[in-house]
C-alpha cells in the first residue's frame, strides 16, 4: 500500500467516526453544551471540516473550499457561544461527505515525493504527510468529543425519563 493509500484510508475512516455521530444525534442535542463550556457536536463537525480544508485541500488543492464564513464560525479561534445561527445537520453532512470525496481526489493524484515536502502556504518544518496526519488525528479527537457529548445527552435523557 502507498502512502496515498494509506493516507485516503485513514481519511476515510476519520471521516465515517464523524458522520457516523453527526447522524446519530437527536437534532435537540446538535448544540447543547455543558455548563460552563461552549462546543457543541454541531461545532466539533463544522470544525472538522475546517481542519481538513487548512490541513490537507489547501495545502494540496491550492484553495479553501469552504463557505463563506465558515472559518469565523468554525475556525481554530472561533467561540460557539457567542453564535446563535448554525447550519442545518444535512448541510454539514453534505460537506463532510464532498470534502472527503475531495480528499480522497486530491490524496490519489499526490506524489510520495510530494508529500515529503513540507506544506505548501504553511510554517513550519511539517512535511506535508505530517500535517495531513495531524489534521486527521485532530478529527478523530474532535469526533471523540462530539461521542462525549453524544453519551452525555443520552445520560440526560435516561434520567430525565427515570424521574431524576
Amino acid at each position: 500500500m502507498s502512502s496515498s493509500e494509506m493516507l485516503q484510508e485513514l481519511a476515510r475512516e476519520v471521516r465515517q467516526g464523524t458522520l457516523q455521530i453527526l447522524a446519530a444525534t437527536q437534532t435537540a442535542w446538535l448544540t447543547w453544551a455543558p455548563p460552563h463550556t461552549s462546543n457543541h457536536i454541531l461545532w466539533h463537525a463544522g470544525h472538522a471540516l475546517w481542519l481538513q480544508d487548512v490541513m490537507c485541500v489547501q495545502p494540496l488543492g491550492g484553495n479553501s473550499e469552504l463557505p463563506a464564513g465558515w472559518a469565523g464560525q468554525f475556525g481554530m479561534n472561533s467561540f460557539p457561544a457567542g453564535i446563535s445561527a448554525w447550519p442545518d445537520r444535512g448541510d454539514v453532512q453534505q460537506l463532510l461527505e464532498a470534502q472527503l470525496g475531495r480528499m480522497l481526489q486530491l490524496l490519489a493524484d499526490v506524489s510520495p515525493g510530494q508529500l515529503s515536502q513540507p506544506a505548501r502556504g504553511m510554517s513550519g518544518r511539517k512535511s506535508l504527510a505530517g500535517r495531513i496526519i495531524h489534521g486527521l488525528h485532530d478529527e478523530a479527537k474532535h469526533s471523540g468529543e462530539m461521542y462525549l457529548l453524544w453519551k452525555l445527552c443520552r445520560l440526560q435523557k435516561e434520567l430525565a425519563g427515570n424521574g431524576g
